[in-house]
């Protein structure tokens, strides 16, 4: 059993100013020596074994955060007897999640919950809640968090009503060096930019510049960022879709584009995109890379789509990815479906240019491997009835019960030598010389029984996963009398991933996994 220490700092909880943290008592260190120090001064946790769990720069208004995660999985398996945190607010802003987790969950897990600044220790409130004050606090610390959300936001809005970035520079920009919010053309990738838009304005297609700018061996935006920041790239090429973004991109005119996207809650996961007629546009905020004229006419020589309303098709067959670059194979029609690697659009020397397969001809590659794996299967489950033996899971229970029943007797026991000691068969030093035999046996049977306990729990999970196998070979017989259309159907469930290397090699990752596994 293991003491949880939970440690949580947001980026909210940083000034913007210069003297670092807004709360020196919020930040990390703080926030263990005080854990620590408490830890110490309490016996009974300072015997239990210490596990730390961080969570740096993630806000506390949700509980998607991979250190809290992480402990929670240790709780559930029973790992964790114990949490301890700064106060209720680095372990959640939200005030009906936390109430939550104070009131139902922890209580059914049997799991203490300490929060020392608060004062708050979840075993001085067993059959109860802990208080209005304890609701008040949780109230107070989401309010908090919701009011700092709103003047960031306030702030953020201001600074894209004057024209200055608030999230990052777009390729072809770097920070004005001792300024804060504003930016000039890089002098290292604001040419490719000119370059991009000319080479539109002049006629040639998306995935012609893309291969031009691969040829050149031009780093992409992305590792062109990385590379300032490390010194390190890999070899990840141009796409239509880069140039596109770069030449669909306002901001390279001069003109400063902001709110594009907005958090429709506080603390959302995900952003949606606003109309461009909502967007804050201020035009002449930083240097142009290019011109009005020349950003109107390399999007006029774009070659404009036509927009379907979506319709619901089986994208099952998206399992098929190029084993040289690892892109998903790209899927073309004509008298059948073909299946082929997009990279020779940006790279004439590819290796994956070969790749090209029809549907009827990989389809009936993986129908062939499915049928046997499905024999395989069937094979494997006939066996079964024939090879059972008695599970362990039954032998182990039966000695813990074995080892409970003997420890209920050691009472009885112990009584029967009182007794005897009362009536004078015994004598004082037999007696207490029985009882040290009793109080030691009673020892080794109550280790016994968590020894046995921890294996029953590793036996169980074994037992569920060799059930749910047993589960899936049983029904491997069933479906090998199904049609061909209908195995082709299903096979696309069973498929986790299809790596074509060449147009004679493919390899096959099953969801199925490995037939030859032992299931008993």
């Amino acid at each position: 059993m293991a003491l949880a220490v939970y440690l949580r700092l947001s980026q909210d909880d940083l000034d913007l100013g210069t003297n670092g943290l807004k709360n020196e008592s919020d930040s990390i260190q703080n926030q263990r020596l005080l854990i620590k120090r408490y830890i110490s001064g309490h016996a009974d946790l300072e015997r239990l074994q210490t596990l730390e769990f961080v969570d740096d720069g993630y806000t506390g208004t949700n509980f998607n955060r991979p250190g809290f995660q992480k402990m929670m999985k240790l709780v559930r398996s029973g790992k964790i007897t114990c949490i301890i945190a700064k106060d209720l607010s680095r372990f959640g802003r939200n005030y009906l999640e936390v109430g939550d987790y104070l009131e139902h969950i922890f209580p059914f897990l049997g799991v203490r919950f300490i929060a020392v600044n608060d004062s708050y220790d979840s075993n001085g409130y067993i059959g109860t809640t802990g208080g209005i004050d304890v609701a008040f606090r949780n109230l107070i610390y989401q309010r908090y968090s919701q009011d700092l959300s709103e003047k960031v936001k306030s702030a953020m809005h201001l600074k894209m009503e004057k024209g200055r970035y608030v999230t990052n520079c777009p390729y072809g920009y770097m920070k004005k060096e001792g300024v804060k919010h504003e930016m000039i053309p890089d002098p290292v990738t604001a040419p490719v930019v000119q370059e991009i838009f000319k080479a539109a304005i002049s006629g040639r297609k998306t995935t012609e510049i893309a291969a031009m700018l691969n040829a050149r061996k031009i780093l992409t935006p992305m590792e062109y960022k990385k590379l300032s920041r490390s010194n390190q790239y890999s070899d990840v090429m141009w796409s239509h879709q880069a140039v596109l973004r770069i030449i669909k991109d306002y901001k390279y005119t001069g003109a400063m584009v902001n709110f594009k996207c907005e958090n429709r809650t506080i603390r959302a996961t995900t952003q949606h995109r606003r109309k461009p007629e909502e967007w804050v546009i201020v035009e002449g905020s930083h240097p142009p890379i290019v011109t009005h004229e020349e950003y109107e006419a390399a999007n006029a020589s774009l070659r404009k789509v036509k927009y379907y309303l979506p319709e619901h098709k089986d994208c099952r067959d998206r399992v098929y990815y190029c084993g040289h670059c690892g892109r998903r194979l790209r899927k073309t029609f004509g008298t059948d479906e073909y299946y082929s690697c997009a990279t020779k659009l940006y790279r004439k020397d590819a290796v994956c240019r070969e790749i090209s397969w029809s549907r009827t001809e990989i389809e009936g590659i993986l129908l062939t491997a499915y049928k046997a794996q499905l024999q395989l299967m069937d094979e494997e489950y006939r066996k079964i009835p024939g090879t059972y033996k008695e599970r362990p899971l039954q032998s182990c229970r039966r000695k813990q019960k074995a080892a409970a029943s003997e420890l209920a007797a050691i009472k009885d026991k112990n009584l029967q030598f009182y007794e005897k000691f009362r009536e004078g068969t015994l004598t004082k030093n037999q007696f207490l010389q029985e009882k040290e035999k009793l109080l030691k046996r009673k020892e080794e049977l109550q280790k016994k029984l968590e020894v046995l306990q921890e294996e029953e729990d590793d036996l169980r999970e074994e037992q569920e996963r060799a059930s749910e196998r047993i589960g899936q070979l049983a029904a491997s017989g069933g479906l090998l009398d199904l049609s061909d259309d209908e195995l082709r159907k299903r096979m696309y469930d069973e498929v986790e991933r299809v790596t074509v290397y060449s147009s004679r090699e493919i390899e096959i990752a099953w969801k199925l996994g490995n037939v030859f596994e032992t299931v008993v």
